[in-house]
């Protein structure tokens, strides 16, 4: 059998180009995934995985289809060479559970660890760079007249919080939390 496996990282995020790819390889069965890429706990590659047999076939289009963590990758790779199944990887046109294959693999994904660590460097040492110059980070809170607009709204209990969400763009939540900060009571 030949599988082919399609993963993206959230629920919003598109798999047609992958499938499209994978079709092109005329895979018997292709697997969809949506779930993030940091861990190899994903339910589907789990159960598409406990399914596979000797002599059967992974397909993916790209390397971080799989993982992002090199030495779980390689461990995969050992596991699916243990049980003779190949993996095809498309983007390399390699078949990663070949001596060579593996070999690639381990220098490109280790290469790919060193760039993710690399950014979050970058990351973390601009994020402590704008608070020493006092820049202000995170969510912007909502105006503090549409707060107010809110709060007189739900003071005069014509509407229903609902109502009162839509017309001034202001969350449940941050009309619920103000509301307690200032221990407001509604009249009855």
């Amino acid at each position: 059998m030949i599988y082919g496996y399609a993963r993206v990282s959230t629920k919003e995020q598109n798999l047609e180009t992958q499938i499209e790819k994978l079709n092109s390889y005329k895979c018997d069965v292709i697997i969809e995934e949506k779930h993030t890429g940091s861990t190899l706990k994903r339910p589907e590659l789990e159960k598409l995985l406990k399914e596979m047999k000797a002599g059967d076939k992974l397909i993916i289009t790209r390397v971080d289809r799989l993982g992002r963590n090199t030495r779980e990758l390689l461990e995969l790779v050992e596991e699916l060479q243990e049980r003779d199944i190949t993996l095809f990887i498309m983007e390399l046109g390699i078949e990663a559970t070949h001596r060579n294959g593996k070999l690639f693999l381990t220098i490109l994904s280790a290469l790919a660890e060193n760039e993710r660590e690399l950014l979050a460097e970058k990351r973390t040492a601009g994020i402590k760079n704008a608070k020493e110059k006092g820049i202000k980070l995170g969510r912007k809170g909502k105006a503090r007249g549409q707060v107010e607009q809110a709060i007189q709204l739900w003071l005069q209990q014509d509407m229903t919080i609902k109502q009162i969400e839509e017309a001034t763009g202001v969350s449940k939540s941050i009309l619920y939390r103000e509301i307690q900060k200032r221990e407001l009571k509604r009249e009855a």
